[in-house]
């Protein structure tokens, strides 16, 4: 288990009072928040990543709280699988605006920080804090290079800042899943996994599973590759259950999103799952242990299969665990950070 990923009380992460968004509406009071440009720096959307749709999604609701805010992808693309309300530019917008506030994301390459083109005002969104070891300056910090707050989106990475870059501060953005898409459909058996942090090991899983039981040999397993936010919450909701192949995460969400979906989960939690993960909610397995792994999935399947006690206390354990990750919790706290960075910046 990740050092970092157990040192918050687990009251940081209780949901928010009465008033859901009002933190976040409130921007537009602020003084001359219009004056300031925020920028998002996204990699190009061809990929698909759940850092690129949450970077988005955090420019869409600053968009929708009165914030003028563009997103800067390399082409000017528009994601086509996710949907999103958001001005959309090049590179080019970079250093064109007299109040240009820039976010980045944590693997932006080390060396851009000293690029003339980068507007000094910096903030960073730090989905993965494996990979924000990329971004990090050599025997320096963060605040060296001008990064006044970083915004995490779990526990793992939060605790990971501030041990890091002490001198920049960190704000706790949880990820949110929203109802709306991932919930319960009619069930088939199925076996659903996302491979694409773990190909081989994907492929590994599946032919050992089906040789230790072949008494489930016949279950379908459903790779869910290159698919759309709609198309993967329309799997996990038809889906019994969920295999895990979570790899160096800084909170990994599709496991959560899958339990909202109704599934039983088995797996691996990448590290930063440990916020969420519990013996209650999931088979989990330590990372790499592929023999433990596959008997946690035949475990999975076998509760899939129970409509009795065991599998009504596993779905109530899944409802405790993804509580805390609400839209209004992400916007309540969104809404909070960006109140201090604009008036830092004001």
């Amino acid at each position: 288990m990740s050092v970092f990923a157990m040192t918050l009380p687990e009251t940081s992460l209780a949901p928010p009072a009465s008033g859901g968004a009002s933190a976040l509406s409130s921007l537009r009071d602020l003084p001359n928040v219009r004056e300031t440009q925020i920028v998002f720096l996204s990699a190009p959307v061809t990929r698909i990543t759940g850092g690129i749709k949450y970077m988005f999604r955090m420019a869409e609701a600053l968009h929708r709280a009165g914030c003028n805010v563009v997103v800067s992808e390399p082409n000017q693309m528009r994601p086509t699988w996710f949907s999103c309300d958001v001005p959309i530019e090049k590179r080019t917008i970079l250093g064109k605006h007299p109040r240009q506030l820039v976010v980045v994301p944590e693997d932006i390459q080390e060396s851009a920080w000293n690029s003339p083109a980068l507007p000094r005002r910096r903030v960073m969104y730090c989905q993965n804090h494996f990979y924000a070891a990329k971004s990090a300056p050599i025997g320096r910090t963060y605040a060296d290079v001008g990064v006044s707050h970083v915004l995490c989106s779990g526990r793992a990475i939060y605790d990971y800042c501030r041990h890091r870059h002490p001198q920049t501060k960190a704000h706790l953005i949880p990820c949110s899943v929203d109802p709306a898409l991932f919930h319960p459909r009619p069930k088939r058996e199925r076996i659903a996994c996302i491979p694409r942090k773990r190909q081989v090991e994907a492929a590994f899983l599946e032919d050992l599973f089906r040789f230790n039981y072949p008494e489930y040999r016949d279950i379908e397993w459903l790779p869910l590759v290159d698919k759309s936010e709609s198309e993967i919450a329309s799997a996990l909701g038809s889906c019994s259950v969920f295999l895990a192949l979570s790899r160096l995460e800084g909170f990994g969400l599709t496991p959560v999103e899958a339990m909202a979906s109704g599934c039983v989960v088995a797996g691996f939690t990448g590290g930063g799952g440990w916020e969420y993960a519990t013996s209650a909610n999931g088979f989990w397995a330590d990372e790499d242990d592929f023999s433990t792994c596959v008997r946690q999935l035949a475990e999975a399947v076998r509760l899939s299969r129970d409509t009795g006690p065991q599998r009504v206390a596993y779905s109530a354990a899944c409802m405790r665990a993804i509580a805390p990750y609400t839209p209004a919790r992400y916007e309540e706290s969104l809404g909070a950070a960006w109140t201090e960075i604009l008036t830092h910046h004001a």
